[in-house]
């Protein structure tokens, strides 16, 4: 397949087919059509396949890939102006793909409140660029095991309805974790959180979740965890300015914890900063015993429950609430950094039993001093770079030693688009182009210890 197609009825890839599509490709989906995949779906093209509508002023109906699917796997694929991508118990795999401008509703018929929705299986979605969808960008629902891989992703002012539609909102977890790794998660509309994990019916099998090395900014809410029976491992995420929404009586958290004993989880090596409240932990009824979060306990035999988070600035009100906790459980939140040297300091940043004699007390010594550093000033490398546009090769032209050079490429989502190291020729850095889509990068070029940034385009 290439070139242009249309589709203008529902499309049926049976159970005993496969489609195989390796050349670059637009498919166009009038209003009225469905792509439902039974079989096997390989989208694998040397530059990209979109799959649009013939009017991006009426939506076609989306994809369904049933149980029948095992296998398919969509990669530099974009998906856009549709209903949405719907997977039933089946592990499809996403790569290097972009979901976007997908609808809740055609009509007056719902769709989806995913753009990705996933029900059932062990989906994998990997390097894809999710953004401007009218609700969640991936969503799972609370009554089906779910158990998805999302890892090394940008996801970017979803929820274009402004309604409380998380970027990232799934519910149970089947046998194997759910996996959250290495994404980028930022909002623009104030209603529409983070990261969010609920477990809202009370299913009694345990979900484990694991969130480690995301950046989490500018939405509602940072991460969420609601419910009872998850099991969450939150490490090393940057969580940061999650406070679009000024009203804090309902969101502004980086980390909110909402169920019962049976959630229980660890939280290290994070950075909170600059939200409505660092940490909330609360209780999802008065009768209920709270949660039971680990925020850094030197005595723990789990390696991973060591603490240093960075836990500072974060208040609304004229007030620092680093951690708010709202429940009558004591909490460990040992050997973490405060933002202060200062043990008054870091008191009077949390809210507990001191505050309320109701509540539990946060134990937050010993802490581990702030230290502030002179850095050196950074190194600049100047360079010149040619030709810009670029159309199968760009040169960087240095005017240091025969070093070692490294490149990266970043799009203009931020997405890591290309790596190169070797050391200059007669001065000069030749890198192929080829491989890029046409468009605007920028770029970071390091020699020894010095740095040079800047951007170039690519047209063909």
């Amino acid at each position: 397949m290439g070139g242009t197609v249309q589709v203008n009825d529902t499309i049926r890839l049976s159970a005993r087919d496969t489609l195989d599509i390796r050349s670059n490709a637009t498919i166009k989906m009038a209003s009225l059509a469905l792509f439902y995949v039974d079989g096997v779906l390989l989208i694998n093209p040397r530059d990209s396949v979109k799959i649009t509508a013939v009017d991006p002023t009426k939506p076609f109906q989306g994809f369904w890939f049933s149980a029948t699917s095992e296998g398919s796997r969509l990669r530099k694929t974009v998906v856009e102006y549709g209903g949405g991508i719907k997977v039933v118990d089946a592990s499809l795999e996403l790569d290097s793909c972009v979901v976007r401008y997908q609808v809740a509703s055609i009509g007056t018929k719902a769709t989806n409140s995913g753009a990705i929705s996933l029900s059932g299986g062990t989906p994998r979605i990997t390097n894809c660029r999710i953004y401007g969808n009218a609700r969640s960008g991936i969503l799972s629902p609370s009554n089906r095991p779910t158990s998805p891989i999302i890892r090394n992703n940008v996801l970017v002012a979803n929820s274009t309805e402004n309604g409380n539609w998380p970027q990232i909102n799934l519910g149970i977890g089947g046998t194997t974790p759910i996996i959250i790794q290495g994404n980028l998660v930022v909002g623009r509309y104030l209603m529409a959180g983070g990261i969010s994990i609920s477990n809202l019916l009370g299913t009694s099998a345990v979900s484990q979740v694991q969130i480690r090395r995301n950046i989490v900014r500018n939405n509602r809410f940072g991460v969420a965890i609601v419910g009872g029976n998850i099991t969450s491992y939150i490490t090393q995420n940057v969580i940061t300015d999650n406070n679009i929404n000024p009203n804090a009586q309902t969101g502004g958290s980086g980390l909110n914890f909402n169920g019962t004993a049976t959630q229980v989880g660890v939280v290290s090596r994070n950075i909170v900063r600059r939200n409505l409240y660092g940490v909330t932990l609360q209780r999802s009824s008065t009768t209920a015993q709270p949660p039971r979060i680990s925020f850094g306990n030197l005595a723990s035999t789990d390696s991973t429950d060591v603490g240093l988070n960075l836990l500072a600035d974060n208040g609304n009100g004229g007030q620092v609430y680093d951690i708010y906790n709202n429940t009558p459980a004591s909490i460990t939140a040992e050997n973490n950094d405060w933002g202060t040297s200062s043990a008054a300091e870091i008191e009077a940043h949390i809210f507990h039993q001191p505050d309320n004699v109701a509540l539990g007390l946060v134990d937050y010594l010993p802490f581990r001093s702030t230290v502030l550093a002179a850095q050196p000033a950074e190194q600049k490398l100047h360079l010149a770079v040619y030709p810009n546009p670029a159309s199968g090769f760009i040169t960087f032209e240095l005017s240091k030693s025969a070093a070692a050079a490294e490149l990266c490429v970043l799009d203009l989502t931020g997405r890591v688009v290309a790596t190169y190291a070797a050391k200059p020729v007669n001065g000069r850095l030749v890198c192929s182009t080829q491989a890029l889509a046409p468009g605007l990068y920028t770029y970071q070029l390091t020699q020894e210890s010095a740095t040079a940034t800047g951007k170039f385009a690519v047209a063909r």
